[in-house]
């Protein structure tokens, strides 16, 4: 302390003023800097990072063409009908859709994404950087949100936003397909820990139930620097939907349990898939 003292008391006054100021400075950046990164939602910096794309790489053409020709088959659409993939991510589920003469947007928070989605599109399949709460521009006959991409926000009212969104989005017939997990059975079954090894990364993944939430921690190491991520989703049950689409002006037509549209069963079923409409 007496050095610290004498180091202080032997500089002028201006220049002791000018270095406690920049250390202020700095700290009250630093202090900004983290609580702006505590402010970042988990999915605008998880699904943004190449390093998703390599965890998931395999996610596929094959597997979204069987869901989406299935779904296709029982919805009946007929050829340059307008439809809406909402957080379409690279866009397989909209290439899928747009091999059956449909008239496809995709739509993702994730910029990296959409360029990477972008690479795809055409004049009837096209893709753009939009927040899920946010109201649409457009209009759409079908509306898509598949592969569990609802339920993502730390304020579950935020949920009515999305739905609200959707509804005043959509168009006669004016249906909405949500493919969700089947909580009820991820939760039985979940998996603690895991690692997974991809490209020479090592991921290593945990997986806890917290607040009401399924919380996967996704943690790596790549060219010397740590990584750390977050998959935060709400756990939802068909009962959740039920009340979240009744407050929303929409009903559930149809239930489902899988890819192959069978029966919905809360045991058994790996997806919750609700076909729904305006009523």
């Amino acid at each position: 302390m007496t050095e610290l003292f004498i180091r202080f008391h032997n500089r002028p006054i201006q220049q002791l003023c000018i270095e406690i100021l920049v250390v202020s400075t700095r700290f009250c950046t630093f202090a900004t800097m983290m609580h702006l990164e505590e402010q970042k939602e988990w999915f605008s910096t998880w699904f943004n990072s190449p390093y998703y794309h390599v965890l998931y790489d395999e996610r596929n053409d094959e597997e979204a063409n069987e869901f989406l020709n299935n779904l296709v088959s029982a919805l009946e659409p007929e050829r340059g009908d307008s439809v809406l993939d909402l957080a379409c991510g690279a866009g397989r589920h909209s290439r899928a859709l747009s091999s059956h003469g449909l008239n496809v947007s995709g739509c993702d928070l994730s910029p990296n994404s959409i360029e990477e989605a972008k690479k795809h599109s055409g004049p009837e399949l096209t893709f753009f950087v939009h927040d899920m709460r946010e109201p649409l521009k457009n209009h759409y006959q079908y509306i898509f949100n598949l592969f569990t991409s609802f339920g993502y926000f730390d304020d579950t009212r935020q949920n009515a936003l999305v739905l609200k969104s959707v509804h005043d989005a959509l168009a006669d017939p004016a249906i909405l397909v949500i493919d969700f997990m089947n909580t009820h059975k991820v939760i039985r079954d979940l998996r603690f820990r895991q690692e997974i090894r991809k490209q020479e990364i090592l991921f290593h993944i945990t997986k806890e139930l917290v607040n009401g939430r399924i919380v996967k921690t996704i943690t790596f190491k790549d060219q010397g620097t740590s990584w750390f991520f977050q998959e935060k989703v709400q756990a939802l049950y068909l009962s959740d939907f039920e009340k979240l689409l009744t407050e929303a002006d929409l009903e559930i037509v149809r239930l489902a349990g899988n890819y192959q549209l069978d029966s919905f069963d809360s045991e058994t079923s790996d997806r919750l898939i609700l076909i729904c409409k305006k009523k």
